[in-house]
């Protein structure tokens, strides 16, 4: 039997041709099998009726000769009610189409056959589709459908029938090129003789944290990841980049230009005479920079309160002077 099952990747992978040397040494053998009921559309042997139900099995290896073709030898078998009909041959198995979860097969073989009552020749058609099996790369599992005949299959039979049935079951096949193929992290695989299997769990966000844990599998947790959700970045409701724990200002943005002292927040200088809001102690009027934080960023000679008193203007008099009050006269 030809090519089974395919490696689950993203997307389904060519087959090299089996008849060229492959570069990665993989082998171009398959095994298959397939089992299943079936009926009797004409009988085996005169002393039979055509409406005899039997049960059918077969073996068969297969060599890849490129994508779509492999030669087969094959081993099938007709279990008949009170007789048999065996038939060892050779055939090839055509794959006319290949999809990411699986492929058709169409096959044929030809061959010596023998019954309990004739050695003959005997032939067969059918045809399926194989699901790849993501969790075991190269096998694949499906539903068949064939037609068997062996010609003449009764020597006493003055009318030289042949014996005809049909067969509907499973078929299973082992691809071991596709198996050897397939990427380590879907593949237990063993290093060393007497070490134990350890299988690889994918990471799809590529973010260090296994899925299997992960809980924002799809969104790296990137340098600063959330102490309380596994596999997740910290919250940052500005977007500005800087997750909220660290951000001074959690709700406004950085903007174009941060301040260099407080993570997150933007550089504000009312004045404009470089010291930001935050620090200066005369956030509307320009002045230098002092270590005395009443006096950073106020005019020279200036402190903080003093500055606020000179913006209201001076105090009101206590006892101002009574104002003089002109007499008219009295004409």
């Amino acid at each position: 039997m030809g090519a089974g099952a395919q490696a689950q990747t993203r997307a389904a992978p060519k087959r090299v041709p089996a008849a060229q040397p492959q570069a990665d040494g993989s082998s171009p053998f398959s095994l298959g099998a397939e089992l299943g009921p079936g009926g009797v559309i004409t009988a085996y042997n005169r002393n039979a009726g055509p409406s005899a139900v039997l049960f059918y099995t077969s073996l068969r290896g297969g060599y890849e000769i490129n994508d779509q073709w492999t030669a087969e030898l094959v081993l099938r078998q007709w279990w008949l009610p009170a007789n048999h009909a065996l038939m060892l041959g050779v055939g090839a198995r055509w794959e006319p189409s290949v999809l990411t979860f699986g492929r058709w097969f169409v096959d044929a073989a030809i061959g010596p056959a023998s019954t309990k009552s004739a050695w003959s020749f005997g032939y067969d058609v059918g045809g399926g589709f194989e699901f790849d099996i993501p969790d075991v790369p190269g096998l694949g599992i499906g539903p068949y459908l064939r037609y068997g005949s062996v010609i003449n299959s009764d020597r006493n039979d003055p009318q030289s029938n042949d014996g005809r049935a049909w067969t509907i079951g499973a078929s299973f096949t082992w691809n071991f090129a596709r198996a050897e193929q397939a990427p380590a992290s879907t593949m237990p695989r063993a290093h060393a003789p007497g070490h134990a299997y350890h299988v690889t769990i994918p990471d799809t966000d590529g973010d260090g944290v296994a899925d299997d844990e992960d809980q924002c599998r799809d969104v790296p947790q990137g340098k600063h990841p959330d102490p309380f959700r596994l596999g997740c970045p910290e919250a940052d409701e500005d977007g500005d980049g800087v997750p909220d724990s660290d951000d001074a200002c959690p709700l406004q943005p950085a903007g174009d230009k941060p301040d260099p002292k407080r993570p997150g927040c933007p550089f504000i200088d009312s004045d404009g005479d470089g010291i930001p809001d935050g620090e200066d102690a005369c956030p509307q009027k320009p002045g230098k920079a002092s270590e005395d934080p009443l006096k950073n960023g106020c005019p020279p000679g200036k402190r903080k309160g003093a500055v606020e008193e000179e913006d209201q203007g001076p105090p009101p008099e206590s006892n101002p002077a009574p104002k003089s009050v002109k007499k008219r006269s009295m004409h």
